[in-house]
């Protein structure tokens, strides 16, 4: 199964380089479906926000897309998805929501940090 990285995924969702979203395109439907890895989503919530200034139900959108996209295999979804729903009712960081779901799919709750906006949501300790 081939896969793609973060600039690929850009390029799918900004569509501000025509040639590269057009190749982008092109791969993807030639090699569906693709995976993508789970860091490169937490790379696009962050280009999303950080780079394109885009405000969080837009990147938010942006990320569901992709998870509803039946071209695209995004790696460990349901982890994603609850880290989505929490990301939208809270003021932490996505990257830290998503660790957070990511330990609680595995059953090692509670998760130690120092991070206050972390430190408030459920299955969070703040230390």
């Amino acid at each position: 199964m081939a896969a793609i990285d973060t600039n690929v995924l850009v390029r799918l969702c900004m569509a501000d380089d025509p040639e590269q979203c057009r190749r982008a395109q092109a791969f993807v439907q030639a090699h569906a479906p693709v995976l993508v890895p789970q860091l490169c989503l937490l790379e696009l919530a962050w280009v999303l926000g950080s780079l394109y200034r885009r405000p969080k139900p837009v990147v938010i959108q942006a990320i569901r897309a992709i998870l509803d996209n039946l071209d695209l295999e995004v790696e460990g979804p349901r982890a994603l998805e609850a880290a989505l729903e929490r990301w939208e009712g809270c003021t932490a960081d996505f990257a830290d929501c998503f660790i957070l779901e990511s330990i609680r799919a595995q059953g090692r709750v509670p998760l130690a940090t120092f991070d206050r906006k972390l430190g408030k949501l459920p299955g969070a300790l703040l230390i």
